[in-house]
């Protein structure tokens, strides 16, 4: 299991690589829970945009990702760094290599629940992590392309604020109670995807 402290939603602040290149305007969400994370990042420019979702696994001060669903593709390459936590609020990242450095702060969201999702007709995979006021979805196959939404609640509903694509995300309507309530096994039909039923 995750640590508690890295659970919930970060934005990351910059990057600044070792070749002398940074980037703070990029907007970049990683929601973490118990076991499975999703992430996603938006260039300003939208060119270049990527996310993953996956298992997320803490040793020590290292964090590993081990994403199972990516855009635009899976990528081979290890994904991990040192973490050092300045505050409850701020954490720093440092490459295994290296080669970069983040820094991440907390977006005030509550606890974070997660859970996976399978599509036992097609083999597609899916996340999605819900917190009182902040939601992610990220479904795809593991041979392809993956969807990723980040949502906002605003009353009852939940409005998409960000995705890897460019047609606008519909507006959903989901019970954060209703999500802890399923176990292993059920068939439920997340809203994001109306006559798909996924096993929990």
């Amino acid at each position: 299991m995750v640590p508690a402290e890295y659970q919930g939603l970060w934005r990351r602040s910059g990057i600044w690589r070792s070749n002398g290149s940074s980037d703070l305007s990029t907007q970049v969400w990683w929601f973490q829970a118990a076991r499975y994370h999703i992430d996603l990042r938006i260039p300003v420019d939208r060119v270049g945009i990527n996310g993953f979702a996956g298992e997320t696994v803490v040793e020590g001060t290292r964090c590993t990702w081990h994403p199972a669903i990516a855009y635009p593709a899976l990528s081979g390459e290890l994904d991990a760094g040192w973490m050092r936590f300045d505050d409850a609020d701020h954490v720093h990242e440092t490459g295994l290599d290296n080669s970069y450095d983040e820094d991440w702060y907390r977006e005030p969201s509550g606890p974070m629940h997660g859970v996976r999702l399978e599509d036992p007709h097609s083999g597609q995979l899916a996340y999605l992590l819900i917190s009182d006021d902040w939601m992610a979805w990220a479904c795809g196959n593991p041979n392809g392309a993956c969807e990723i939404i980040v949502y906002r609640r605003e009353q009852r509903q939940w409005i998409a604020i960000a995705s890897n694509f460019s047609t606008p995300a519909p507006t959903v309507a989901l019970d954060k109670e209703q999500v802890l309530q399923w176990q292993a096994g059920d068939l439920v039909e997340p809203p994001m995807t109306p006559g798909v039923a996924w096993r929990v």
